[in-house]
């Protein structure tokens, strides 16, 4: 990767930075609200909910609106509006005006995550993308683990309206860089301009395309239940101090960003499908270890073996996640924009799903997070050869074919 390459995705990788920030460094401010804002409990948690809401919707409008207009110019939009709306979120002055605030800030934050994938898609051939996509993964991988603890520190010394104050900082700190650093580019060449709809329709029907990304989604969907899953599994059901979840997320962490940052070497030596397969596969046999540990060995159960168990499926994620969502979009052709919005809106939901189903029974031990992991790392395998399988190049993108199905050659979208 060139200089110039990533300093044309800096930017891009400082709004996904700021988008993630604004969920992770709030999180310490949460129990302190009903005693400031008044309200209760439930009102606090109504501001998780209203972000998630609308950021997993805004993945889906962001996406189709960068198909048709400049993409960078709609991310600085999105990104004065979270400014606004993260300084009006530290004014608010009860429950109801924040919960309505995290709404707007939620749907201006969701354009970092949805317009990401499609501005990088531009900086240049697929192993660029590869590499550019796996250092955004390694933030948002870093983030849920080192904001939150300079959120409670903010807390503790500013009160609970420092962080919001922080994340209209970061959002400024990012207008800069793309002021300084980011080239203009011209609206994407679509001469047929088609409707939101249309576009989403014509993915839907893209095969190769729904394979990877619903291949993806299921992959990371099964990771989420299982970090999810994981505090109320070690600290309330086998009774462990909570340090022995720290340790356990912070080695896992590491190795993802470490596998992650490895997938660029990986597919300039091997096929980007040849990766993201060996990742598949190491997904899957780490999910069949983690249900044969918690059915046969109960009482290994603990931190440790929850690490072990679970480090080769990290390993496998880190590894094709990079390659997979660059496949994805090769197959997209012109409809980049609308195709990363719905490769995270589909690895959220799908994220979000298995989290409720398995959550009422969690009080019965890892048994239906275990069952989870593996449905999901099953669907995830069986769901590839969608993809990588040679098809008919009428059934491929009619915008975007490859020659080489396992090696796909350079590729630059035009803009």
């Amino acid at each position: 990767m060139t200089r110039a390459t990533f300093l044309l995705a800096l930017p891009v990788l400082l709004a996904s930075t700021t988008s993630m920030m604004a969920t992770d460094l709030y999180l310490p401010a949460i129990p302190m609200l009903p005693s400031v804002l008044g309200g209760d409990a439930a009102g606090a948690q109504y501001t998780l909910a209203a972000f998630f809401a609308s950021f997993a919707v805004g993945q889906l409008i962001f996406g189709a609106l960068a198909d048709l207009y400049d993409r960078r110019t709609i991310l600085i939009c999105a990104l004065v509006a979270f400014c606004a709306a993260s300084i009006a979120c530290a004014l608010a002055a009860d429950m109801d005006t924040l919960i309505g605030l995290r709404a707007v800030q939620g749907l201006a934050a969701s354009a970092g995550t949805a317009l990401a994938p499609a501005i990088l898609r531009e900086a240049g051939d697929d192993g660029v993308v590869v590499r550019l996509i796996s250092a955004v993964s390694s933030i948002q991988a870093v983030l849920p683990a080192v904001a939150p603890v300079l959120g409670a520190w903010l807390v503790v010394a500013f009160g609970w309206a420092s962080t919001f104050w922080v994340m209209a900082g970061a959002a400024v700190c990012t207008l800069l860089a793309f002021q300084a650093l980011a080239k203009p580019s011209p609206p994407p060449h679509d001469p047929d301009r088609p409707g939101a709809v249309r576009r989403y329709v014509n993915l839907l029907k893209m095969r190769r395309f729904m394979g990877y990304q619903l291949s993806a989604g299921f992959a990371f969907g099964g990771l989420i239940v299982f970090i999810m899953a994981a505090p109320y599994l070690l600290v309330t059901y086998l009774g462990e101090p909570t340090s022995g979840f720290v340790v356990m997320q912070l080695v896992l962490i590491v190795t993802f960003v470490v596998s992650a940052n490895l997938a660029g070497r990986l597919t300039d030596r091997y096929s980007i499908d040849g990766v993201i397969v060996a990742g598949t596969l190491l997904q899957n046999v780490s999910a069949a270890g983690f249900l044969v540990l918690v059915l046969a060995r109960p009482e290994w159960l603990g931190s440790v073996s929850f690490t072990l168990a679970m480090l080769p499926l990290v390993i496998g994620i880190g590894m094709r996640n990079g390659p997979g969502f660059a496949r994805a979009l090769f197959f997209a052709g012109p409809h980049t924009g609308s195709a990363g919005g719905l490769m995270m809106f589909s690895g959220m939901s799908l994220a979000s799903l298995g989290t409720q189903i398995v959550a009422p029974y969690l009080v019965n031990g890892p048994l239906s997070v275990a069952l989870a992991v593996v449905l999901m790392s099953v669907v995830s395998a069986l769901i590839l050869p969608l993809a990588i399988r040679p098809v008919a190049a009428e059934e491929e993108s009619p915008d975007a074919e490859d020659p080489v199905p396992d090696q796909p050659a350079p590729v630059t979208v035009e803009e």
